[in-house]
């Protein structure tokens, strides 16, 4: 699996920060716990955001009880990624208008986004059943319940959407992956077709249809959609709802260099990007989010005293920044210094054992070690921590096909390859391994070929000629080695 480097927004729901719990919640209650005004100036923020932030955290302090103030102040958080804080705020608000459509509705956002399923599954349904009229929140209950397995009641609130509005491309699309799971290509081909019929820059859309097209043999439509995809997958993606819209909205601006930086990351333009974040830390040298990006940047693009120099220096402003160890382990994962890595790891998941990408990391450096039993802990962790956490299910899932139980790892490897992109051949791979370990050489084979088809529409050539060995070898008879 393609090993992930964090890097921190600043909007859009993508950082990955944590900060100290700004409130505490007794049910039914609200909470006086507000973090003081001066932890929130010591945050690296530009200052115009700072402001924002203070402004609206004094109204919430002027106004302990009243839901607006503290819910405003939630959106505040939301929209620069701190989640956790966004949490208690609209738990706060709720508790002070219970039956409150907005703040249920925020608060089953960014649940899900905390990989808190179930909960945030019940608090968006809540909202539906509030406002049955706002179909963003019955379509963002359908994409929770499809992404948690309950595929029957996401078809069924994703047909009920397009009844109220069938213009929303978003639930067209949803409908199409939920017909896809379903084996019924014909149908995901018209949701699929319906949503960039709507939105026709919509990339994951594009993608999925070119997908769709090329399973049911249509080899020219799907790479129209394919290509489509390339040309469209930068761009703004459609929201459709108006109420996350007024979050993003409140972006204050500001870190403009590091925006920048963060852009650049995205579209791969490493060197670009490194210059936009030491840029950033010129006009603030305590920025840490700059430094941990910059760990990531400089172990790609092999430059290593300059990584090692941004890991010390975040290191010494916030020893307590989760993501610069993680980054700093990923590097040295790439120097081949892996004790240290193993290192770097635990005292991530010390500060936080909730970071489900740490554990993975760690496990597969101590399944690498031979040390099967302590790796599959650390993957059992990480999906404990996110179910749908990929990386951990097949590492988890290779692991087991040594060890066993082989229907659990292949359970593990099942849930992988719900997904298409580049990492679905590697997954079909050692699917087919498992099965083949079980003694069921017809699903073995079915996923050889499924991969290599995949592999060689990807022009993954290497991959590709592997899984064809593999499925000839498995034809003749030969046994494993």
């Amino acid at each position: 699996m393609v090993r992930h480097w964090p890097i921190v927004f600043v909007f859009e729901g993508v950082c990955l920060l944590s900060w100290p719990s700004l409130c505490t919640q007794t049910e039914g209650k609200p909470s006086s716990g507000l973090i003081t005004s001066q932890k929130i100036t010591q945050e690296n923020f530009e200052p115009a955001v700072g402001e924002q932030i203070r402004r609206a955290y004094d109204a919430a302090r002027r106004n302990p009880l009243d839901a607006d103030e503290i819910g405003k102040l939630g959106t505040i958080f939301q929209v620069y990624g701190k989640y956790e804080l966004a949490e208690s705020c609209y738990r706060q608000a709720l508790g002070l208008a219970p039956g409150s459509f907005r703040w249920v509705y925020y608060l089953g956002n960014v649940e899900g986004w905390l990989g808190k399923y179930r909960e945030a599954i019940d608090h968006v349904r809540e909202a539906v059943t509030i406002d049955g009229k706002y179909t963003p929140a019955r379509v963002r209950l359908a994409q929770l319940l499809f992404d948690s397995g309950d595929i029957d009641q996401s078809a069924k609130l994703f047909r009920e959407s397009i009844d109220q509005n069938s213009r929303l491309a978003t639930a067209h699309y949803g409908l199409g992956r939920v017909r896809a799971a379903s084996g019924d290509w014909a149908g995901a081909i018209e949701s699929y077709r319906r949503a960039c019929e709507i939105a026709g820059d919509y990339a994951a859309a594009h993608y999925a249809l070119g997908l769709a097209y090329r399973k049911a043999g249509s080899a020219a439509k799907a790479r129209e959609h394919l290509e489509r995809y390339e040309l469209v997958k930068l761009s703004s993606q459609p929201s459709e709802d108006p109420l996350m819209d007024a979050v993003k909205s409140l972006y204050a601006g500001g870190l403009t260099n590091f925006a920048k930086g963060s852009a650049l990351a995205q579209q791969g333009k490493l060197r670009e990007a490194a210059v936009e974040f030491e840029a950033a830390l010129k006009v603030n040298p305590g920025l840490v989010m700059a430094h941990v990006n910059l760990i990531a940047m400089y172990g790609q693009l092999s430059l290593p005293e300059r990584a090692e120099q941004h890991f010390r220096a975040a290191v010494e402003l916030d020893p307590g920044w989760v993501e610069a160890y993680y980054n700093w382990g990923l590097f040295l994962i790439q120097q081949r210094r892996t004790a240290e890595a193993a290192e770097a790891f635990g005292k991530a998941v010390e500060l936080n054992p909730n970071y489900a990408d740490a554990h993975a990391e760690l496990g597969l450096l101590l399944d690498n070690a031979g040390r099967d039993q302590e790796a599959q802990r650390h993957y059992r962790m990480a999906l404990e921590n996110n179910p749908a956490h990929r990386q951990a299910h097949y590492l988890l899932g290779r692991s087991l096909i040594r060890t066993g139980p082989l229907d659990e790892a292949i359970a593990h490897l099942l849930s992988t390859i719900k997904v298409e992109d580049r990492k679905t051949p590697i997954c079909m791979q050692a699917l087919a391994s498992a099965y083949e370990h079980a003694g069921n050489r017809a699903q073995a084979l079915y996923y050889l070929r499924e991969g290599r088809d995949r592999a060689v529409s990807l022009k993954m050539d290497e991959l590709a000629a592997q899984l064809k060995r593999d499925s000839d070898r498995l034809s003749s008879g030969t046994e494993l080695p």
